[in-house]
């Protein structure tokens, strides 16, 4: 992409459409360390699309009810043990990518974090049943692991992951 080319997009038209937080991380996606800049305009949107799903895994973890009474099931109990440990390994590949200043690395690390493991794999093991509570212990430590990978990713995409006390 090249200003004097005329060959970039107007980023204000494309914060419009796709968000602040979509287009930054579009443009982190298109851009590893080293490479030309090839811009794509589905990045955008796949930006936004992100910002997408941690709102609505958000929006889950906080319409749950919560049992103070109740022990969470041995497959709960696994995913926290799964999921704790995870978290610890892409946090040291993220501390990682950032010191050798491949900062797409780092965001795509963070990004299949919370995607693929935590939203897809994580959330959809510890989920009640349908108008069912959640045990205290699993729905804290749910809250806990988002809060932590909010933090991950708000260098990446800081406007949805802001730290409003909500968490």
């Amino acid at each position: 992409m090249s200003k004097s080319l005329g060959n970039s997009p107007d980023p204000l038209h494309l914060i419009e459409k796709y968000s602040a937080d979509g287009v930054r991380i579009g443009m982190l996606l298109c851009s590893p360390a080293g490479n030309d800049l090839l811009f794509d305009e589905s990045l955008p949107e796949q930006g936004r699309n992100f910002a997408n799903k941690i709102w609505n895994a958000f929006r889950l973890v906080k319409s749950w009810q919560v049992d103070p009474e109740a022990n969470p099931t041995p497959a709960a109990e696994m995913a926290m043990i799964w999921f704790y440990e995870r978290l610890k390994q892409g946090i040291r590949e993220i501390e990682d990518a950032f010191g050798q200043y491949r900062i797409s690395e780092a965001l795509m690390t963070a990004y299949k974090l919370f995607w693929d493991e935590f939203s897809s794999w994580y959330l959809e093991t510890i989920k009640p049943e349908y108008k069912k509570p959640l045990d205290k212990r699993t729905y804290h430590a749910t809250l806990e692991m988002f809060e932590v990978l909010l933090r991950i990713l708000h260098p990446f995409i800081p406007f949805i992951t802001k730290r409003s006390g909500t968490c």
